[in-house]
């Protein structure tokens, strides 16, 4: 009985190390299920289409208001094109390991919603593929290939990664969640104050930078819940056979 503490101790020292591998392997896949799927520009362009007629109707058609006057102030532009090419990973990054250090049932619930997110995603990816507002042809500038020489896809072009993969976005996704985990666990004000400025400020820069229209990102929000949803149901369910097996 003495070794358990031991054993908790050792499992509790190694539970970080475990907890980074299953991020980055599921990561891993991610990127290779993305890859690995060939852009089908006639249909992608076809669904951005299907996307603009809906917004037309649901009165969310704002692309080109937004993105218009914000290019009357390039630096700003560069500023959001910089926080839109770096900022998804790496906030995103820093707030998971800070909320591992802040609680570890916290950092479990939102990895796995995170994870069951982007997992739905990915599928509606390869079902639904669309081009982004700044190469479907409704009158919205590239600001990373203009203003930063940047070229993250179009079909002339190689890509970082799947170029069609603009519904629904998970910049706004993992923001959204980003900041609610802030809100949820900081004791700072100022800090809780950052994580209810982060989520409208990632979807303003997804939409002025041409990569996403308004629908992508309320389709990345409904994704996030979908996936808070079922992780949630899943350590209910696991819980529940936890429990009968220990009354057994």
């Amino acid at each position: 009985m003495s070794r358990m503490p031991r054993v908790r101790e050792l499992l509790a020292r190694r539970d970080g190390v475990a907890q980074l591998a299953v991020v980055l392997v599921a990561f891993a896949g991610y990127e290779a299920a993305r890859h690995a799927m060939q852009p089908n520009w006639p249909q992608a362009f076809a669904n951005a289409d299907r996307i603009v007629s809906l917004e037309q109707v649901l009165g969310l058609a704002w692309e080109q208001s937004l993105q218009r006057a914000f290019l009357a102030i390039p630096d700003l532009v560069e500023a959001l094109n910089l926080f839109y090419f770096v900022g998804h990973f790496v906030f995103t990054g820093v707030f998971f390991v800070w909320l591992y250090r802040r609680s570890r049932n916290g950092f479990r619930s939102f990895r796995d919603g995170f994870l069951i997110a982007t997992a739905i995603s990915v599928l509606v990816h390869w079902i639904f593929p669309t081009a982004p507002p700044r190469l479907a042809g409704v009158g919205l500038e590239d600001t990373l290939l203009i203003f930063s020489g940047i070229d993250i896809g179009s079909p002339s072009s190689a890509a970082y990664s799947n170029p069609v993969a603009a519904v629904p976005s998970l910049h706004a996704a993992y923001a959204l969640g980003v900041g609610i985990g802030v809100v949820r666990y900081a004791r700072s004000r100022l800090v809780r104050a950052a994580g209810f400025v982060y989520p409208p400020l990632v979807m303003l820069t997804i939409v002025v930078t041409g990569n996403h229209f308004v629908l992508d990102a309320v389709a990345g929000v409904a994704v996030l819940g979908a996936g808070f949803l079922a992780a949630r149901w899943w350590r209910g369910h696991r819980q529940h056979d936890d429990f009968q097996v220990s009354t057994a």
